[in-house]
């Protein structure tokens, strides 16, 4: 039965913690292959998380507005430079500017010379007025679903809405303020000079795709961005310096391209940095030193005690440490001696001093002197204070 046993164990192969150590580096290349092929498909398929673009698919997005216009025929174009709008028939063609507080002076500018319709989305700031809307922009402090309560045919045609997160506070009768509240804040306003119309939707999120169902947002939606056939969409980032082009805004046709700036790296260059930061990662935790408990291992060789005290002897006097050698001494006579007549080492300075006093026959004050007197000042008083610790310890230690 013994002899089976043996036989078994014997054959048993290696534990899967034994193959994973010995497969370290087959493991490591297929998670580094894993990680490259991950950075290749987010590589190629981006997310846009960007509020209010229509290429953003999450609640805080509008590409479910995009799809409604692009559905009635309406051909919507987002651009990410205001320059590359391009809009050849401005007469014909809505453009959209989300977040219009992070434009540039010259960039409003440029909304005030164009001469076809605009629509402001979400906070618009200094654009307001100077786009003709006599209205400030405040938070919503209690968001309310509320009637158009005005004559504009798009509010009336979308009935109610909600006024959420911003709302416009009318100046003036200059604009049109609809969907308004009992604390006076509105969600939409629109000044019409008889050659082009300016609205501004302050309370945008009615238009995100969260909030596109509820009352009658995608009717006003629809109402209000789609007038033209071509609507051009910008949503303002802060880091674009460009100016808003059309047909005969430069005294001729308008450039379809604008030159960017010029990116010196090869395409490919931001995936192959990632590739290469998650092999450093990888090698630096194959490579890395294990923490945990311990582990004894046996020495090459022994090393008597002897050589070791012999050793620490020659570093205190190589570095002329007389005082700290006499302390270690002192502290190793000491404890021999408390424990020699009985004395621990919480008892004290005094208690100690006075035992070995006792048990001695010396004076106290010698005693004293000899476990806790100055350090030596050279070679030569250690050397007697070595002597005369040995005698005192002898002293101690007879029957």
């Amino acid at each position: 039965m013994t002899a089976t046993a043996d036989l078994v164990t014997t054959a048993k192969g290696p534990g899967l913690r034994a193959r994973a150590r010995r497969g370290r580096l087959g493991i490591a290349a297929v998670v580094l292959l894993a990680g490259l092929v991950a950075l290749l498909v987010i590589g190629a398929r981006p997310g846009d998380y960007t509020p209010l673009s229509t290429e953003n698919s999450t609640p805080t997005g509008t590409r479910a507005v995009a799809q409604i216009l692009r559905g009635h025929g309406v051909e919507v174009r987002q651009v990410d430079r205001l320059a590359r709008s391009a809009v050849r028939e401005p007469d014909a063609t809505t453009v959209v500017i989300a977040n219009a507080s992070l434009l540039t002076g010259g960039q409003v500018r440029s909304l005030m010379d164009y001469p076809g319709d605009l629509v402001l989305l979400g906070e618009s700031g200094d654009a307001l007025a100077a786009l003709g809307i006599d209205a400030t922009e405040e938070p919503v402090l209690l968001p309310e679903t509320v009637e158009a309560g005005c004559a504009d045919p798009d509010a009336q045609a979308a009935g109610t809405a909600r006024v959420d997160v911003l709302g416009l506070a009318a100046d003036g009768a200059a604009a049109e303020v609809c969907f308004t509240q009992r604390s006076g804040l509105s969600a939409f306003a629109r000044v019409d000079d008889g050659t082009r119309t300016v609205t501004a939707i302050a309370s945008a999120e009615l238009l995100t795709n969260a909030r596109l169902d509820d009352a009658g947002h995608a009717a006003l939606a629809i109402r209000a961005l789609g007038r033209h056939p071509d609507a051009v969409w910008y949503v303002a980032d802060g880091f674009d310096p460009s100016l808003l082009t059309w047909a005969g805004s430069g005294g001729g046709d308008v450039p379809t391209e604008v030159e960017a700036t010029p990116d010196f790296l090869p395409p490919g260059t931001g995936t192959a940095l990632y590739a290469l930061a998650l092999a450093a990662l990888l090698a630096a935790v194959w490579r890395a030193r294990r923490f945990g408990a311990l582990v004894a291992e046996p020495l090459p060789v022994v090393v008597r005690a002897s050589e070791a005290t012999r050793g620490r002897a020659r570093l205190y006097r190589r570095a002329r440490a007389t005082g700290r050698s006499a302390a270690s001494l002192r502290a190793a006579a000491a404890l021999r001696m408390g424990r020699r007549i009985g004395v621990g080492r919480t008892d004290g300075r005094d208690a100690l001093v006075t035992a070995v006093a006792r048990a001695s026959g010396r004076p106290e004050t010698d005693v004293d002197r000899l476990l806790y007197g100055p350090a030596p000042a050279d070679d030569a008083a250690l050397l007697t204070l070595i002597s005369e610790l040995d005698a005192l310890e002898s002293e101690v230690h007879r029957p």
